[in-house]
This record gives C-alpha cells, structure tokens and sequence, in this order.
C-alpha cells in the first residue's frame, strides 16, 4: 500500500476571486486605515464580497460588481463611475453607484447634480451624507437596493407661464420613485381623475406636471381654488367650464379650464374646499363627460384628465361633502411622502439650493456646505412646511453665516436658528396638515 497525500486545497488566486456585491473607491489616506475599512466588509449581505479600490482607480477598468460606492471622494471626479453605471442601466445591467460626501462638499455636490441633470445623464445614483466611514457602514444597507427611475424630472419654474425656464426636480429617495411610477402609471394606462394628497411644499404641483408630461396630450391647466370665490356659482362655472359671449352684461367669452386643457390635464388646487358651487360644477362634468359652458345652449365633451390636490386628509375630504358627492369625483390617490421620509431628496435640495445661492455672492464668501451637526438636525426635523420650509430655512441659516464670522460650513446654530423661525416644532396648523394614517 502507497500512502497518497493529499494535495492541500489552493487558495484562490485575485482572478478566481468571487464577483464582488460592492466596489468601494476610497482616497489614499483611508487605504492606509484597514481598521476603518472592516465595517465596509462587516456590512456586506450574507455570502457577499466588499472590494476595495483607490479613488485614482475610477477610471481604470470596469468592476463587475452590482454597487459601487464613491467614498468621501471630490464630487467633480465622480463623472467616470455615473457614465459606467448611466451606460450599464442603459444596457438593462442592474447596477448602482452610492455617494458618499462629507458635509462640507455639499455645495461641490450640488454643482455637479446640477450638471449631471442639464446633460440627461443622472441615474442611478444613491446619496449619503456622513463624517465618518462607521456612519456610512451603517447606513449603506438601506442604500444597497436598486431603483428603476432616473434621478431628475424637468418641470417649469412656473407651469403657469408659458415658456417658463426648466429646473431640475430631484428624485432620488425609493418612496419618491415609488410615486413616480405609480403617477407614470396612471397616465400610461387611462387613470383620468386622481388626487394628490401631501403636505403643504411636498411637491404636489410638479408631481401633476410629471403627469402631463407622460401623458403628452393637450394643455396643462392649474385652477387654485384658494384664490378663486367658490361660493360664486356664476364665477365657478366660468372659471371651470367658461362662458359665452353676453352671459352677462358687458361679458365677452371666455374659454374655460376644461377647454384649455382640451385633451390635456386641469390641474385642481386646494381642492379641499370642494363644496358648493365648485361640487355642482364639478358633478356635472365629472359625472357625463360633458360640461355647459355659463350662458350656452350646447353642451362640450370633458376630454381632459382632471387631478385634484390637498394638502389634507383623505378623512377630512370625505368628511368635507356627503358620501354621493365623494364618489362621484372617482378619483385614485397619490401620496405624495413628507419630506422627512426622503432623507436622499433633502440631500439633493439642499445640495442644489446652497450651490445657487452661493453662486450669486459678490462680496460674501458663500460656505462650501454644512457641518455635521447641522446636517443632523435637518436630517431629524419633521419638515411640516416640506420642501418649502426647508428652502426657508437653509435661506436663514446661509445669510446669516454669510454676514456673521463666515466659516467655511453652516453651523448649527445657524439651522437651529432658521428652524425656530420657519419651522417650528409647535403651531396651531400642524393639526390641519396632518398627513393620513397611512402616509
């Protein structure tokens, strides 16, 4: 008998390495910190791989790998990675690239958003905004998951004025994808009347826009009920269906909403004061497909989509006008979810907003971001005003460490203060703006 040894098992060579889940690019100093380093590895799904990669390697060859993570680089470098995923994604390829900054690049942030989205060339992204790689280990499970939509939306300035400048709408947060496609949804397939439910500033507006824009049809017409005298039926009908020439004295015609629109979208603001006047316009249009225009003999066909909008409830709404009047508006929801739910959206405003603001400073030296502290308290705020009271605040706080001892970042003072005068943790209207239940 030969006594056979066994030859030990080789061990795996870097090529015969298994695919990695994650390629993180980190600067040169954190390569040197392996310690740091291991809650990247610690954090990584169950079976799946992290590799490690200098930032200098971005734009070497591609990794095959289903996430990449830009870690604490210069947000004006990270062009290499976005083509590579933008170009993957466009090849149906799963793959994701997550940044993450450090508070005081945000405003460099913002600028290349900003440049990304003028190009048509954001998506894809995931944004994190931490000081520390423990933070970012922590939070980069939540960030691990693909999203299906791009990252910008363009919508006017005003959807009121024609040829109004374009902006960028940011979309990266997963419950804002959620939305905007289920509203892609809705006007791909013949949902005609819907109502958009969201705090006042969440978005509501420009969601109805994204409507329009996929349905590609006719005219988009916005109708804010808030400045109109809804216990007018004369003035409602005109505003809503229009009225003819001579339906009162001195009166020339006027074209309604619904016929502006024409196959478009009439877009119904402040629609929580439904009631009256407004509701029987309302019952005769919604209810056959047609309306009578004040003072006319003849009847015109309803071809526009019609969305409604209210920053309440849907329990105050159905508690607004009697159950038959509530059907009869037939009308699907869309939540539109409070800011403070979309931690990646608020990063993306407050990016873009400060980048603008510092823009126009002549003989301020504008800040380069925010500290941590400060992000901290953005990032806990409750936001009733959404994105609006957001704006105000970061408006505060930039001014006032502008004109104050400028320091290279907004402190937290200077949030807290902004906070105390635009979004206080207590006020009488919070109740009114309660967002549903199930929001």
């Amino acid at each position: 008998m030969f006594n056979i040894k066994k030859k030990p098992a080789a061990m795996p060579t870097l090529d015969r390495l298994p695919r990695a889940f994650l390629t993180a690019y980190v600067p040169a100093d954190l390569l040197h910190q392996p310690d740091q380093l291991d809650a990247l590895h610690a954090c990584m799904p169950e079976g799946q791989r992290c590799d490690i990669q200098p930032t200098s390697a971005a734009s070497g060859p591609a990794p095959d790998s289903e996430f990449l993570l830009s870690l604490f680089s210069n947000p004006a470098d990270l062009d290499p990675l976005a083509d590579r995923v933008f170009a993957a994604r466009r090849a149906g390829q799963p793959m994701t690239l997550i940044i993450a900054i450090t508070g005081d690049r945000l405003v460099a942030l913002g600028q290349w958003l900003e440049r990304r989205a003028s190009d048509q060339r954001l998506a894809g992204i995931r944004l994190m905004l931490e000081e520390t790689v423990a933070d970012v280990a922590q939070r980069l499970p939540d960030r691990m998951q693909h999203t299906t939509e791009d990252n910008v939306i363009r919508v006017p300035l005003s959807t009121e004025v024609e040829n109004s400048p374009m902006r960028n709408l940011f979309v990266f947060s997963p419950s804002t994808h959620q939305l905007v496609a289920r509203i892609r949804g809705f006007a791909q397939n013949g949902v005609h009347r819907a109502c958009l439910l969201g705090g006042p500033g969440s978005g509501k507006t420009s969601m109805a826009y994204y409507y329009y824009l996929v349905r590609g049809l006719g005219q988009f017409v916005s109708v804010n009920l808030l400045a109109e005298n809804t216990r007018d039926k004369a003035a409602i009908k005109s505003l809503l269906c229009g009225h003819v020439a001579g339906a009162f004295p001195g009166a020339a015609a006027r074209t309604g909403a619904f016929t502006s629109a024409r196959d478009g979208v009439c877009f119904i603001d402040e629609s929580h004061d439904i009631s009256g006047p407004v509701m029987e316009t309302l019952m005769e249009a919604l209810d056959s497909q047609q309306y009578l225009p004040f003072g006319a003999n003849t009847k015109r066909q309803l071809d526009c989509a019609i969305l409604f909008a209210t920053n309440r409830s849907w329990t105050y709404l159905q508690n607004a006008v009697n159950l038959d009047e509530f059907t009869r508006m037939g009308a699907a929801i869309l939540q539109v979810p409070e800011l403070s739910s979309r931690e990646e959206d608020m990063i993306a405003i407050m990016s873009t907003l400060l980048g603008k603001l510092g823009s126009k400073c002549t003989s301020w030296k504008a800040p380069t971001g925010i500290s941590g502290a400060g992000w901290e308290l953005i990032r806990n705020c409750r936001w009733h005003g959404n994105v609006r009271g957001m704006v105000r605040v970061l408006e505060a706080a930039f001014v006032d460490t502008t004109t104050g001892p400028a320091g290279q970042v907004i402190e937290a003072t200077e949030i807290q203060r902004g906070i105390e005068l635009w979004e206080p943790k207590t006020h009488h209207s919070h109740q009114i703006y309660a967002p549903s239940p199930s929001a």
